[in-house]
């Protein structure tokens, strides 16, 4: 359970780290809200958005703050990412100036080592999307990289598109939708998860409420809610401290949090020394005498 536990805590952290992507200049803005919405169309809404994805072909973030708060334990821990896009994003976690570990992600494989534990392990995209209960591939992450919407199932983009409704809230427009989540592709390593799933009487293609804030001015998301009442879990991100970035926006700042019927976390995670330059790669290497893990 000690590995599973710490295998969570990464993951989230990895989360949080690909959704606010990268910044390469050190005058921060912040993005205003107008007071007068006119109303949008949902398709030139997308458009727009589309249109103001965050653009990049190298990033790297070489020094980020992460709290964690899980409700019983509270830590913070360091982070670096570096990426190149649609090939792969690597990034490097550490305690006190300790390496704890790096992942490596690519389109078709997840790739750990535990330099605490001296471990690794090999997957695709099973364990993490075993963690989140839904079917999360190297295009979702991507998507959440460029600060863009990101689906929640297989749709084809111009069902995806009929599917939302648009209205303005609190200054802002908002995306609504309801859809039910990407199936999780089954697999014999995850037995041990399945139990528990269903022990949790787990409710499976549960519809989700999805609701993704747009800024009017700059059509930059600024908050994500997903709400999945049949199994009480909610999760809300919200972005903020944009920054400039070769004439573009990216959220600097970043605040997550997630509540279950047994489980709550949250979080925060601010970043420094920012670069869009191509770096070295870092290529995956198990140190001699390490351990392949089974999850």
């Amino acid at each position: 359970m000690l590995i599973v536990n710490k295998l969570k805590l990464l993951f989230w952290g990895i989360a949080a780290v690909v959704l606010l992507g990268v910044s390469s200049c050190k005058t921060t803005r912040e993005v205003t809200t107008v007071k007068a919405v006119k109303p949008m169309s949902t398709n030139k809404l997308i458009r727009n958005v589309e249109n103001n994805v965050f653009d990049y072909k190298h990033l790297s973030i070489k020094r980020i703050t992460c709290q964690f708060d899980n409700g019983k334990t509270k830590t913070s821990f360091k982070a670096s990412i570096l990426a190149d896009k649609d090939k792969e994003i690597v990034v490097m976690l550490s305690k006190l100036n300790i390496p704890v570990g790096r992942v490596w992600l690519t389109p078709d494989s997840v790739k750990f080592i535990n330099y605490l534990e001296k471990n690794y392990f090999l997957d695709d995209y099973s364990y993490l999307s075993s963690i989140l209960d839904m079917d999360l591939d190297f295009e979702t992450v991507h998507a959440i990289v460029s600060n863009n919407i990101f689906s929640l199932n297989d749709e084809k983009r111009d069902k995806e598109i009929k599917d939302y409704e648009t209205k303005i809230d609190s200054g802002m427009y908002v995306l609504e939708s309801v859809k039910k989540m990407k199936a999780r592709k089954e697999n014999t390593k995850l037995n041990e998860r399945r139990q528990t799933r269903k022990a949790r009487k787990i409710v499976d293609n549960a519809p989700v409420k999805q609701s993704i804030y747009i800024d009017p001015e700059t059509f930059k998301l600024r908050k994500i809610r997903l709400v999945d009442a049949a199994n009480s879990r909610n999760l809300n991100i919200d972005f903020s401290d944009f920054v400039a970035v070769d004439k573009q926006l990216y959220p600097g700042e970043m605040l997550l949090n997630f509540k279950g019927p047994d489980s709550y976390m949250q979080l925060h995670i601010k970043f420094a020394g920012f670069s869009t330059e191509k770096e070295k790669d870092i290529r995956f290497r198990v140190p001699e005498k390490y351990t392949q893990i089974n999850h």
